[in-house]
């Protein structure tokens, strides 16, 4: 399928994150290996860095390959943690635009979900993950009615509202 916008997890994340693996985990992963010499240890810890290791350099590749793209007949969405998942462009009926803030209303991010004509959830986008001008792409390029809340609200009060697996029913 050709898409007629695809968007990328901002640069700016993808790389702190490498920097931060590098600089943080790495000297702690071979500290712990060191300090366990003594006990006897060092091969059951260095082990579990191993495999510590594998997991976040398949968590890093999920991330560098993750994206949204939106055709002319369908989007397609590869989040980071959730599958790829493929639909037409008519099962997007509208979207909630918010800007959500966590234990500082200082540090605020936009959200956007998109659901289909049964209130169902398709896909949700975090701005600090694709950027606000990736929203703004994404909710340009469907053109469908977009709910707008102008007033940030905490992330926990969003996510009961407008995400179901996190509803009190």
């Amino acid at each position: 399928m050709t898409y007629d916008v695809v968007l990328r997890p901002r640069a700016a994340l993808v790389r702190s994150t490498a920097l931060s693996i590098v600089f943080s985990a790495v000297p702690l992963a071979v500290a712990l290996i060191w300090m366990s010499f003594p006990l006897r240890l060092w091969a059951l810890v260095a082990s579990v860095v191993v495999v510590i290791g594998i997991v976040v350099g398949l968590v890093f590749v999920r991330l560098r390959s993750a994206f949204v793209g939106i055709g002319p007949d369908g989007v397609t969405v590869r989040g980071v943690v959730a599958a790829r998942r493929t639909f037409s462009r008519e099962q997007v009926s509208s979207i909630v635009l918010a800007t959500t803030f966590g234990s500082s209303v200082d540090r605020t991010a936009r959200e956007l979900v998109a659901f289909d004509a049964d209130e169902q959830v398709l896909f949700r986008m975090r701005g600090d993950v694709w950027g606000d001008q990736g929203l703004d792409q994404v909710v340009d390029a469907l053109g469908v009615q977009v709910t707008e809340i102008t007033r940030p609200m905490p992330a926990r009060d969003f996510a009961r509202r407008y995400l179901p697996s996190r509803r009190t029913r």
